[in-house]
């Protein structure tokens, strides 16, 4: 799995994500983004680069992952389920040899009895990103402020690999 190149074909995969871990998923991002020598410059590269590293780690260590469990999501608001939170999808253009990739790795983690859809593998792959920056922090990421929007054409920090814009 390389780099980004611009006529890559991709594949567009519906998610549907935990909106705490949505803006977690930005903020971790842009943490990345200003502090990490090796992340990519986009958002989409920047998932791209969680779902590889969560293939890369295998059955058994997707299994040794200490994440919270992931909260049930429902498509509206309703009082006799409170502790359901509304999900939002959001489409994702993926490589289809990551796509291809994830799908085997969600198979390998079903024969060893871990049973997830892929919009929840996603999310662990994000949640295990989003723990991996906290760690590199030190501390929580801060949330970005309601409303704000992910740098179009982003930069890297200067001396952190360069401008991959």
């Amino acid at each position: 799995m390389g780099p980004l190149v611009a006529t890559e074909s991709r594949q567009s995969i519906g998610a549907w994500w935990d909106p705490e871990v949505w803006q977690r998923a930005r903020a971790a991002y842009m943490y990345d983004l200003r502090h990490h020598p090796d992340a990519p410059a986009g958002f989409i590269q920047w998932l791209h680069w969680a779902i590889e590293a969560h293939v890369a780690r295998g059955v058994r260590g997707r299994g040794l992952l200490e994440l919270p469990a992931r909260r049930e999501l429902a498509g509206k608001a309703n009082p006799e389920c409170p502790d359901k939170v509304v999900g939002l999808t959001r489409h994702h253009p993926l490589r289809p040899d990551l796509i291809a990739a994830m799908d085997s790795a969600i198979r390998d983690d079903e024969h060893a009895e871990r049973y997830l859809t892929r919009s929840a593998w996603i999310e662990e792959a994000v949640r295990a990103a989003i723990s991996n920056a906290e760690h590199r922090a030190g501390r929580c990421i801060p949330e970005l402020p309601a409303g704000a929007r992910l740098p179009s054409q982003p930069r890297k920090a200067k001396g952190l690999g360069g401008d991959r814009g």
